[in-house]
């Protein structure tokens, strides 16, 4: 099952029903969270079981579907928690501070014509939630072979869960094993008995990225005596740094991907993890500006 989040924005600010049920949430939570230390239990069904009757009686005005999903919520944190403590980490006790609540599918309903979303507060009590609905977020409404999953609302935004039955496995014929080097992606393709040499080019993000940092060295020298306007500008200069790398590292994956497709081929990338030469500073500062795991982040997203 395949789970993409969406978020939305609000035309209006929540109404003081919803504001209420998501302090009620967020202390039905912690509640539990407290509830499960004491009890030594992590999972949902387990602090349902220990706790329901008892938030029932002190939450009487909570529809029951919106505690299930409380208890849903103080498991994840709980797990969380205990996999740091397994691995040493001693940290606070878990603690939802910000206001939020989630609802599963059976717990509102979203009408996907008008972008009107019928969340119940408790019986008798219902509100509706209008959502700002663009052309990103009418492909997903429009498109009925996508099934609502969960809803997280916060105070400015919701976020809708679409659930998709995952495609059938992809079984490769050939495999195509790629080297990342800082202008291009070399590799081999192997098909049957035969082999060949393949290259996926990127030689403006190295001279991108040597033109800005440029830029940014001089914008430091230049306004040394304004602190706050260099730092203004060298961000400004970043961000769009980053737009121009995202653009062509989405490129190169895109062939890659094409490629593959359709040759259905296995992609084998590199593990790159341990590079720290201590060499000359620029050629650290090359190496460390290098976006050799994003690319390879994205190949691997896209490639799922």
């Amino acid at each position: 099952m395949l789970v993409k989040g969406v978020v939305f924005y609000l035309e209006s600010d929540l109404p003081s029903e919803a504001k209420f049920l998501l302090e009620d949430f967020r202390l039905a939570v912690n509640e539990a969270i407290r509830a499960g230390l004491q009890a030594r239990v992590a999972s949902r069904n387990a602090l349902t079981k220990l706790a329901y009757e008892d938030f029932r009686r002190e939450h009487p005005r909570m529809y029951s579907q919106h505690l299930v999903s409380a208890f849903e919520v103080a498991g994840s944190a709980l797990k969380n928690h205990r996999k740091r403590f397994r691995k040493g980490v001693t940290g606070r006790i878990p603690f939802v501070k910000r206001l939020m609540m989630k609802a599963e599918n059976q717990a509102y309903k979203l009408d996907r014509k008008s972008g009107i979303i019928d969340l119940p507060i408790r019986a008798g009590c219902h509100v509706e939630l209008r959502l700002i609905v663009g052309r990103y977020h009418q492909k997903y409404l429009d498109d009925m072979s996508l099934s609502l999953g969960s809803l997280t609302v916060l105070p400015d935004r919701v976020i809708v869960a679409f659930r998709k039955d995952a495609p059938k496995p992809f079984v490769p014929e050939s495999a195509l094993s790629l080297d990342t080097n800082e202008r291009s992606l070399d590799g081999v393709f192997i098909e049957g008995d035969g082999a060949k040499a393949i290259k996926a080019g990127f030689p403006d993000i190295a001279i991108i990225q040597l033109r800005h940092h440029d830029r940014r060295k001089r914008l430091q020298k230049k306004k040394a005596h304004d602190r706050r306007t260099s730092k203004r500008l060298c961000r400004r200069e970043g961000a769009r740094e980053h737009r121009r790398i995202d653009y062509r590292l989405h490129r190169v994956a895109n062939s890659v991907l094409k490629f593959a497709e359709e040759r259905k081929s296995a992609i084998v990338l590199e593990d790159l993890k341990g590079m720290r030469p201590k060499r000359s500073k620029e050629l650290n500062r090359r190496l460390s500006s290098w976006p050799r795991r994003k690319l390879h982040q994205i190949i691997e997203y896209k490639a799922q």
